[in-house]
C-alpha cells in the first residue's frame, strides 16, 4: 500500500514538474512574441514619424503634395522595420490640412502630411495556432505650428486679418506683402511702442543706436499678451529704418496682433518674418513677410497663417 502511494505521488510530481516547463516555455515563447511586436511597432512609429516631418517640410520650402510624398518615401527608404529596409507605399503618405485637430487630405494648399505606415511579421507562439504573421499599423501627422513667444526685433506690428488662412494658401506667393509703410490707408498695419507712450521717441528707443535710435532691446511677448500699437507716419522713425535698411539689416521678427475688423487691437495672437524690400525717408518702407521655420520656439497656440513656426508632429 505505502509502495503504491509512493508510486502515485512520483507519477503525479512529475506530471506537475512536466506541466510546468511547458507552461514556462509557452510564456517564453509568447514573451518572445510580443517582444517582436512591441519592438516593430516602435520601429513602424519612428518611420510614420520620419515620413510626416519629411513631407512636411517639403511642403514649408514649396513643394507640391507630390513631392511632399516622394520625399517621406525617399527619406523613410533609409530606415529599418524589423531587421529589413523599410519601404512605405504612396497610398500610405496623406497630403493635406490640419485644422482645428481634424486632418483632411486634399493636393490644393496644402499644409499637412499624414503618414499611416503598416508592416507584417511573423509570430512564433501564435504560429502554433493558426495565427502566423501580425500587422502593425501606426499614424503621424506632421503640420506647420506657429510659434507662440518670441522677441520681436523691429516696433512694427501687423494684423493678423492681413494673412490669408492657411488651408486657402500655404506659400510665400501669398504672404502679405506692402509699400511705402507707415500709411493711413492700410490701417492693419502699425507702429509698436510696445510697453506704452505714443510719441516718436517711445518707438526711436527701440531702433539701432548707430540709426538715431536709443538701442533698447524689446521684451519678449507670447501668445495672449498685450502691447500699444501706435498710429501715424513718425518721420524720425522711418528715417531710421531706412539707415537700418541701408546698413543691411533687413529681415525681423515681428509680432501679430488680432483684428477687430480692419482695426488693430492690441492682443498678440503670433509672429511674423518681416523682410525690408527698401526704405527711404520720403517713401517709407516696401516690404514682404515670408514663411520661416524657427527652432527651439515655443510652439502651441501661435499663429500658423504668419509663417513664423515650424513643422512640428501634432499626432
Amino acid at each position: 500500500m505505502n509502495r503504491s502511494r509512493k508510486s502515485e505521488h512520483g507519477q503525479a510530481l512529475v506530471t506537475m514538474v512536466l506541466w510546468l516547463t511547458g507552461a514556462f516555455f509557452a510564456l517564453t515563447v509568447v514573451g518572445v512574441d510580443l517582444g517582436h511586436l512591441g519592438t516593430s511597432a516602435t520601429e513602424v512609429q519612428t518611420v510614420a514619424d520620419i515620413a510626416a516631418a519629411a513631407g512636411a517640410r517639403n511642403l514649408l520650402k514649396g513643394g507640391s503634395a507630390n513631392t511632399a510624398k516622394t520625399e517621406a518615401i525617399n527619406v523613410v527608404a533609409k530606415n529599418k522595420v524589423d531587421g529589413q529596409l523599410f519601404t512605405i507605399a504612396a497610398a500610405d503618405v496623406h497630403v493635406g490640412t490640419y485644422i482645428n485637430g481634424v486632418f483632411n487630405e486634399t493636393s490644393i494648399n496644402p499644409s499637412a502630411v499624414r503618414a499611416t505606415p503598416s508592416v507584417t511579421v511573423n509570430n512564433v507562439a501564435a504560429g502554433l495556432v493558426g495565427m502566423r504573421t501580425a500587422t502593425i499599423q501606426k499614424e503621424a501627422i506632421a503640420s506647420f505650428q506657429g510659434i507662440s513667444k518670441g522677441q520681436p526685433t523691429l516696433p512694427v506690428v501687423l494684423g493678423e486679418c492681413l494673412f490669408p488662412e492657411i488651408q486657402d494658401c500655404f506659400s510665400d506667393s501669398c504672404m502679405p506683402t506692402d509699400t511705402a509703410f507707415p500709411k493711413d490707408s492700410e490701417p492693419r498695419t502699425a507702429w509698436t511702442t510696445f510697453t506704452g507712450g505714443n510719441a516718436t521717441g517711445d518707438i526711436l528707443q527701440w531702433l539701432s543706436a548707430a540709426c538715431g535710435g536709443g538701442g533698447q532691446t524689446p521684451p519678449t511677448y507670447s501668445v495672449g499678451d498685450t502691447l500699444n500699437v501706435v498710429t501715424g507716419a513718425h518721420g524720425s522713425a522711418v528715417h531710421a529704418i531706412a539707415c537700418m535698411f541701408n546698413s543691411g539689416q533687413r529681415q525681423f521678427l515681428i509680432p501679430i496682433v488680432k483684428c477687430n475688423g480692419n482695426a488693430l487691437t492690441s492682443t498678440v495672437t503670433g509672429f511674423a518674418t518681416f523682410v525690408m524690400d527698401s526704405a527711404a525717408d520720403n517713401k517709407g518702407v516696401d516690404w514682404h513677410t515670408k514663411s520661416m521655420e524657427i527652432n527651439d520656439t515655443p510652439l502651441a497656440g501661435g499663429c500658423a497663417k504668419c509663417g513664423s513656426g515650424k513643422m512640428a508632429l501634432v499626432k
